[in-house]
């Protein structure tokens, strides 16, 4: 029975305020001050992580803005290649008929130029 007394009378003084002595005081003061510190740290912090993460983020948009113009550029680069290839083909094409064309008359002019010889020496 006197257990249940000391813990309501202890119950009924939780709203009194606690009587303590300087060095406890100053304890608190100490750790209060403390907690001050650490939460202006902390406030401080996160400011710094807001700034660069806005900074990462601007430098991501650029860079996208980049890789798109870059993309824009190979595709514009590749459609160009494609149309460079198609033309050269129908050089090439070109080219080998003509170049048939030239032995086949170079041929023609030699046979000419030996018949010539030829008839010369003869007559």
């Amino acid at each position: 029975m006197q257990l249940y007394r000391a813990h309501q009378e202890r119950k009924g003084d939780v709203g009194a305020p606690i009587k303590l002595d300087a060095e406890a005081q100053a304890h608190i003061e100490k750790h209060r001050k403390l907690q001050e510190d650490l939460t202006d740290e902390m406030v401080e912090l996160a400011r710094q992580l807001k700034e660069s993460s806005l900074m990462m983020n601007q430098s991501v948009q650029e860079t996208e803005k980049i890789l798109d113009s870059t993309e824009r550029a190979v595709e514009h680069s590749l459609a160009s290649t494609g149309r460079a290839t198609s033309r050269a083909a129908e050089v090439y094409s070109l080219t080998s008929k003509t170049t048939c064309f030239q032995w086949l008359l170079i041929f023609v002019m030699t046979c000419m130029f030996v018949m010539v010889v030829l008839l010369i020496r003869i007559t």
